[in-house]
Formats: structure tokens, C-alpha cells, sequence
């Protein structure tokens, strides 16, 4: 049997933070017919209105059930598919980002990964939908890499339980020559399907009129991965770009996003899977160093907030002193006030910093737990489906 699925990250973010968004649905929804595909996951579904319009399309264009979180912060993702749903379930990350940066917004946007058990002519097919931590524009490419990794960990300890096949796509947020992308499919036995047919296509592309002014190189972040299981084999056939076309909305150039979408087709081919082989030596390395990096510099980072922190409860509590003392004047008071005022205002928010300062003993723990369970992954103890 083969299949035909697809991934794409919509951007559509609320209010002026993303262009003509209600209009690039509509692009998207006119285009699923002509894939004619079995599933598509997408990614920064963000808002009610686009899940709507969305979901809409999908029942006109031959994907009539949709899966999407119920809850407010559900991860952004979305899935359509024509194929029936046997079973699903979200896990979020327990490693999300910085709650001291509302900036980037990583962790307060609930991201994790979404496990659907479909039902096709060859047997189930666990189809996995998830977006890992953003790179951020004016960041250096490392800046959250230990929290993709730890990400990827969660995913890969997941994954390796599960005894049916796997095709898992979304916005991945690393190139090939990233170390994240090795140690992905070395942890978890997934393999890069665009690579496997020799079809890397670039999915972050400056040719897309919202990237116009961007100096960076056109790279892919966007990918579709499988695996075998359950004695049944998913062969890659072909992928191609999607989603990619320019289109004139709201009196200008645009695109359906400012990424471009992966379509992969597959056959499955039951009595013919692999078994599940360990997890690559080299990848487990790599994960446990990026994993102790991060953990040491959650502890600066929490050094740093409790600064900050403590500065903001001092300028408030000098603030709160002169407002009850009535032998203050006016002139003083307005002068504390100013005072405090500037001192919040060398921070993002030092309540972001309180609030990091209470969450980071979590974010440690997460660090911690994570690297225990790859070590005993590494050990050959667990984690792994019997095939």
C-alpha cells in the first residue's frame, strides 16, 4: 500500500504578528485537493480562526478528520487526514525554553508532540506531528540546542516503544549538518526520507517574499522521517516541495507561509520491517554532552534571574515604603518611583525573571531525568519495542 503525506508550518500567529493570515489558509485549504493526500501535519496553528478554515478545507479536499490539542496552548499543531484515527495522544515537552524570555515564546506555547494510530490497508501507522524549539532570528544557531536535543531525547524515548511503523514530520528547527539531526535519527532508528531518495529540498527559502530581506542561506527545517515496525517495512518513493508558489494577497506578493511544505509518498510493505536496531553510541555521546550544557547554563541563567528578581522586589518594596510613610514628599516619592521604574526597565521583565527564577528547579530536574534515561537507554536496559 503506498501513502501520501506532508508537513508544512503555516505561521499563523495572532493578530499583527503574521501577514494576511485568514488569506493564506484559504491558499492552503484550495491546494490540499490536487496532493490528494492520506495526511498532512502542520505547525504553528496558533489560532482558532486558521484551525477552523483549515479543518474546513481539509473535509472539502478528501481529508475529513482532523485532530488538533483542545487546549488553548496545545503546541500549535494540527493534523487532517483521511484515514481513520485508531487512537491519539499529545505529550508536551519537559523542556520547553526560557520563561524569563516572553520574547521568544517557546515555552509558553504548550510544544510537544502528537501520536495518531491510523488505520490503513497494510496495518496501523503511528503518524507523529511535532515542532521543536525555535532557532529565533537574531540568535546564534546553538542558542537553544539543548533544549532541541532534550526534545528530541523525549522523542526518541517515546518512539522506541512503539511497535508499528513511524513516519513523524514537523518543523524541526535544524539543518542536516547539525548535530541535532544526527543524533535524532541515531537515537530513534528514524531515517530521513528526503535523503533516502536523494530529494533535499530546501524548505526556508528567500525566494519567499516574507523572507525577502533575509541574509541567510536557504536551508531545510522541515522534514519527513520513518521507520520500520512491527515486521512491516515503509519504503520512501519520492518527496517534493510544497506549498512553495507566490501568490498575490492583499494587494502583495506572499506565500501560503514563510515556509514551504514536504510531501512524501511511502509504501508499506508488510513481512518485510527490520527490527528495531539499538541507539547509535555516538548520538547517545552527543545528547548527554548538549544535555549537561544545558543544565549548567539553566544554572547561570537562574543566577542571572535571581539578580534581577531580587532587584525588582527591592525597587518595589522601596516604592511600597514611601507610599506608606507620610513624612515622604512628593517630590521623593515621585523620585523612588522613577528610580524603580528605570531599574524594570533594564529587563525584559523582571517578573519573567521571578517567574524563571521558581520554574528553573523544574528545568533542572527535566535536564536530570533526561540523562538518566538515556543512560539507561545506552546500557541496553529499555526502552525498545520487542520485534
Amino acid at each position: 500500500m503506498r501513502i501520501r503525506v506532508a508537513t508544512l508550518n503555516v505561521w499563523a500567529l495572532p493578530g499583527p504578528l503574521a501577514p494576511s493570515v485568514g488569506a493564506r489558509m484559504q491558499a492552503i485549504g484550495r491546494r490540499l485537493a490536487s496532493l490528494d493526500l492520506d495526511a498532512i501535519a502542520f505547525q504553528e496553528v496558533w489560532t482558532e480562526g486558521a484551525r477552523d478554515r483549515l479543518v474546513a478545507a481539509g473535509r472539502a479536499g478528501g481529508l475529513p478528520t482532523a485532530w488538533h490539542h483542545p487546549a488553548a496552548f496545545g503546541g500549535g499543531l494540527l493534523v487532517l487526514t483521511r484515514l481513520p484515527i485508531l487512537s491519539a495522544r499529545f505529550d508536551a515537552f519537559s523542556l520547553r525554553g526560557d520563561p524569563a524570555r516572553p520574547d521568544h515564546p517557546d515555552y509558553y506555547g504548550g510544544k510537544g508532540w502528537a501520536t495518531l494510530e491510523l488505520a490503513t490497508r497494510a496495518g496501523p501507522l503511528l503518524f507523529v506531528d511535532t515542532h521543536l524549539h525555535a532557532r529565533y532570528m537574531n540568535d546564534v544557531p546553538h542558542a537553544y540546542r539543548a533544549h532541541r536535543v532534550g526534545q528530541i531525547a523525549e522523542l526518541a524515548l517515546a518512539m522506541r516503544k512503539l511497535k508499528h511503523p513511524v513516519v513523524t514530520l514537523g518543523d524541526f528547527n535544524f539543518v542536516d549538518e547539525h548535530p541535532e539531526h544526527a543524533i535524532l535519527t541515531g537515537l530513534t532508528g528514524l531515517r530521513d526520507v528526503a535523503a533516502e531518495v536523494g530529494s533535499r529540498s530546501a524548505t526556508v527559502l528567500r525566494a519567499n517574499p516574507y523572507r525577502a530581506h533575509s541574509s541567510k542561506p536557504d536551508r531545510r527545517v522541515d522534514y519527513v522521517f520513518a521507520r520500520d515496525g512491527g515486521g512491516t517495512a515503509l519504503v520512501p518513493i519520492r518527496t517534493q516541495r510544497v506549498f512553495d508558489e507566490r501568490l498575490d494577497l492583499d494587494g502583495g506578493p506572499a506565500s501560503c507561509s514563510n515556509h514551504a511544505g514536504v510531501l512524501a509518498e511511502l509504501e508499506l510493505v508488510p513481512g518485510a520491517g527490520r527490527a528495531l536496531a539499538g541507539p547509535n553510541p555516538r548520538a547517545v555521546s552527543l545528547a548527554s554532552q548538549f544535555l549537561r550544557e544545558g543544565r549548567q547554563q539553566a544554572k547561570q541563567r537562574r543566577r542571572g534571574d535571581r539578580v534581577w528578581a531580587g532587584a525588582g522586589l527591592g525597587a518595589a518594596a522601596l516604592a511600597s515604603l514611601g507610599v506608606r510613610d507620610p513624612r515622604v514628599s512628593r517630590r521623593r516619592l515621585l523620585r523612588t518611583a522613577l528610580q524603580a521604574g528605570a531599574l524594570l526597565a533594564l529587563t525584559p521583565g523582571v517578573g519573567f525573571s521571578i517567574v524563571s527564577e521558581l520554574l528553573t528547579p523544574e528545568e533542572l530536574r527535566a535536564f536530570d531525568r533526561l540523562a538518566a534515561r538515556l543512560s539507561h537507554l545506552q546500557s541496553g536496559s529499555g526502552d525498545a519495542y520487542s520485534a
